[in-house]
């Protein structure tokens, strides 16, 4: 990790977070490249790509529910977690 470098390094495949679970927090891309899919019909759809300076996962701030989507990381990404 370089000096002063912040956020958690995913490798390829890695899950971020998992559809069904209860968030708490927010995430922002800074490495990388990481996607976002959901289960629909026992299938996976993606649903779209997040890069670095973009962000994920922001409506857990507020309503504290369960995540809508797995993210899981595409190659390997660096992200940081940002809470209240």
């Amino acid at each position: 990790m370089k000096t002063g470098a912040l956020g958690r390094m995913y490798q390829d495949g890695e899950i971020i977070v998992r559809q069904g679970d209860t968030g708490d927090c927010m995430y922002v891309v800074q490495e990388g490249q990481v996607e976002v899919v959901v289960n629909q019909n026992h299938k996976e759809v993606r649903l779209a790509l997040r890069g670095a300076g973009e962000f994920f996962g922001e409506m857990a701030l507020f309503d504290h529910e369960v995540r809508m989507a797995t993210v899981r990381a595409l190659g390997r990404a660096r992200v940081l977690t940002v809470d209240k």
